[in-house]
């Protein structure tokens, strides 16, 4: 059986728990540094046990075999690595990590201590994924010259200030948090190699609230506004194939 540890307590952890439930996973544990937010998530899924010390965490429950990283994207690498290590497999919310050297590191300690290391791209699960992708792969849909990848807001800014808004720990702006389009796209394309990419990226409306997003992410008005708004690229790939790219928080657009 599937023993999972839910590491993060934020909103995106009810629907890691409720999908593992249907699945038939025990979840066994809840691990989040605010500890109210911990206990709240547990009391209201029945999961026993609650710390606020990952490495507490790890030491105790010793019959763990996985653990749902739900946090912020500057901590996906070392909390990754670390359960991997701990000979744990390991399923981690979107974006992978912050750069590709912390994606290099993940994938060699997963391979290292041969574990899963999966991360949550769940639109390749719709069942309309799933059908193109095995129409792609038989040759029913022919062969792919162009794609286009957008995810496009026009107020979706998650909050200004916060850790969404921060590269450092956010690792960029709607490029990195709003991807599942491109991750389609390049999975649908079998991941060809990229020749070159053309691209520009805007700042217009950072910090201006008529642009956030609807989700009651709190502001930080001594915080850091320094990630892009919006982004618009093209690739060329080695085979031929292109792919256009546009993502946006805030946009002088049609509303999502």
């Amino acid at each position: 059986m599937t023993h999972i540890a839910i590491i993060g307590a934020g909103g995106m952890a009810g629907y890691h728990i409720k999908g593992f439930l249907k699945a038939g996973a025990s979840i066994d544990a809840i691990c989040d540094v605010e500890i109210k937010k911990a206990q709240a998530v547990a009391q209201e899924y029945g999961i026993e046990k609650v710390y606020s010390s990952l490495e507490e965490m790890l030491e105790k429950e010793t019959q763990l075999n996985s653990v749902s990283i739900i946090l912020p994207n500057f901590l996906h690498c070392s909390t990754a690595i670390k359960c991997l290590n701990h000979g744990l497999n390991v399923y981690c919310e979107k974006p992978p990590a912050l750069n590709a050297e912390e994606m290099k590191r993940m994938k060699e300690a997963s391979e290292k201590n041969n574990c899963l290391l999966v991360f949550d791209f769940n639109n390749r699960v719709r069942p309309e994924s799933i059908a193109l992708k095995k129409y792609f792969d038989d040759g029913t849909m022919g062969k792919v010259n162009s794609a286009e990848a957008v995810w496009a807001r026009r107020s979706g800014i998650p909050g200004i200030g916060g850790w969404f808004t921060n590269k450092e720990k956010s690792g960029g702006g709607p490029v990195i948090d709003l991807l599942h389009m491109i991750d389609l796209a390049l999975y649908f394309m079998n991941y060809p190699t990229p020749s070159f990419v053309m691209a520009s990226t805007f700042d217009d409306f950072m910090g201006n609230p008529d642009f956030k997003g609807p989700w009651g992410i709190p502001d930080n008005a001594q915080g850091i506004c320094n990630v892009e708004s919006s982004c618009h690229a093209f690739v060329k790939f080695s085979n031929g194939s292109c792919l256009y790219i546009h993502n946006s928080w805030a946009e002088m657009i049609e509303r999502e």
